[in-house]
This record gives structure tokens, C-alpha cells and sequence, in this order.
């Protein structure tokens, strides 16, 4: 019993750590983070289909026994649209969040839905909307291409499907995501 609450305790830290500092899971949690992390980038080149484009997609590498990471990247429509959900062959749970102060509190929600205005950016990044990649059925190694099936409805109500290839990677830029340290506040 004792080995399984020490394993639960383990899955919960890593799982956390692949949001960002300040934020929780739910008003539930209580758990935040203190720690921000400097890494190199690594970047993919423009992918496009059906009037949209996706660049700069990256995964984060995961850690040791972690079975949750970040997926990031800056989707462009020349149409209005909305980014309603992701998959991945790469984890059992594949989800859009989005992370917003709360006081002095960095929270993260499922985001079923994204607006995304014609020819107007949307970044997914760290600390703002983000693709996590939870239940992962392998570990994530730095430079490991990572598949993704972006969903996307249009104006009418069709959907789209976009197949999207991502490369582990961390970003330097203002990335606070991390599979180790942080002072964790439980």
C-alpha cells in the first residue's frame, strides 16, 4: 500500500511538472510550481493543408518515469475557424488546455474549443494554450518526431483533420515547463 501512494505521489509530481509554474489542475489541486527552466529549441518547418499553417511545432522530452509532456506550436487559418481538438498515437489522453492567472495562481482548463480568426496566429505555448499529452505509451526523447491529428471546425460546420509532425525539443524562450526541480507546494 505504502509503495502504491509513493507511485500515485511520483505520477502526480510529473504529471504537474509538464504544465507550468504557478497553475493547477482543477480547483481541486492546491499545486503549484516555482521553477522556470532555460533550454534550447528545437523548431519543424511550415506544414500546411486545407488554408492552414503549422509551424514551429515542438514536444517536450520527458523525464525519467514521466507520463505526461507539452505539446506547442503556432497554427494560421486564411479562414475563420476553430481548433476543437488533438490526438496522438503517442499518448492515451491528448487535450487543448489553457492556462490563465487566477490572483497570484497560474490555473489550466481543458479548452474544448479555440476561435481562431483568419490569417491571425494562434500560438499554443507555454503558459498560455497548449496541447498536453497525458497517459504517454512511450517516454518522449529529445529529437523523436511526434505525430498529431489537429481537429479543426469551419464556419459551416465541417471538419477538418490535420496531420501535424512535431519534434521533441525544449524551448528557450520563456518556457517555464519542466520535468524536474520547482519547489512544489502540495
Amino acid at each position: 500500500m505504502k509503495k502504491m501512494i509513493q507511485l500515485t505521489a511520483v505520477s502526480a509530481v510529473f504529471v504537474l511538472a509538464a504544465c507550468s509554474e504557478h497553475h493547477d489542475h482543477g480547483a481541486e489541486s492546491g499545486h503549484s510550481h516555482d521553477a522556470p527552466v532555460a533550454a534550447e529549441q528545437a523548431t519543424t518547418p511550415a506544414q500546411v493543408q486545407d488554408g492552414i499553417s503549422v509551424e514551429n511545432a515542438w514536444v517536450r522530452p520527458t523525464v525519467g518515469e514521466q507520463d505526461a509532456t507539452g505539446a506547442y506550436l503556432t497554427i494560421t487559418s486564411q479562414e475563420p475557424m476553430a481548433l476543437v481538438g488533438v490526438a496522438t498515437p503517442a499518448a492515451e489522453i491528448a487535450e487543448v488546455h489553457e492556462m490563465k492567472m487566477d490572483g497570484d495562481i497560474m490555473r489550466m482548463r481543458m479548452a474544448e474549443r479555440i476561435e481562431m480568426t483568419a490569417g491571425e496566429p494562434l500560438e499554443l505555448k507555454p503558459g498560455g494554450y497548449h496541447v498536453m499529452l497525458m497517459a504517454l505509451t512511450a517516454p518522449v526523447e529529445a529529437g523523436q518526431e511526434i505525430e498529431l491529428s489537429l481537429q479543426f471546425e469551419k464556419a459551416d460546420g465541417s471538419k477538418i483533420e490535420m496531420p501535424v509532425k512535431a519534434v521533441a525539443g525544449q524551448n528557450a524562450a520563456g518556457d517555464h515547463h519542466s520535468g524536474g526541480g520547482g519547489d512544489h507546494k502540495h
